[in-house]
C-alpha cells in the first residue's frame, strides 16, 4: 500500500495545502488504517516529493504552537497526478473487459 501513498497525498493536496499530520488523518479516505500507519512513512514521502517537486512546503507562521510544515500541490504535482488517474483510468477499463470476458465465457 506505500507505493499508493504518493498519489493519495498529491490528491490530499490538490484539495487544499495541509499540514503532515491532516495529510496522515486523510488517508483513511483511501482505505489506509491511519492507526498503524507509522508517520515517518507520511513524511518521508512529502520530502521525496519535495525534492522532485511535487510538492513545496513552508512554515506556518500563523500557529498558535509550534512551528509546522504546509505542504501545496506545485505544477509538476499535478501533472503527475493527472498522469496518475489518467493510468488509473485505462488500467480500470482493462479489469473491466476482463471482468466482462470471465463473465461471457461462464467463469
Amino acid at each position: 500500500m506505500v507505493s499508493f501513498l504518493q498519489p493519495c497525498l498529491l490528491t490530499l493536496l490538490a484539495r487544499e495545502p495541509a499540514h503532515g499530520y491532516n495529510l496522515l488523518q486523510g488517508l483513511a479516505e483511501f482505505g489506509f488504517e491511519t492507526e498503524g500507519l507509522d508517520p515517518s512513512l507520511v513524511y518521508r514521502a512529502l520530502r521525496d516529493m519535495e525534492e522532485q517537486g511535487l510538492v513545496q512546503s513552508n512554515w506556518d507562521e500563523e500557529s498558535l504552537g509550534p512551528q509546522r510544515r504546509v505542504y501545496a500541490l506545485t505544477g509538476d504535482g499535478e501533472d503527475a497526478l493527472a498522469t496518475w488517474v489518467q493510468d488509473l483510468e485505462r488500467t480500470r477499463g482493462e479489469i473491466d473487459r476482463l471482468l466482462a470476458g470471465m463473465q461471457n465465457s461462464g467463469q
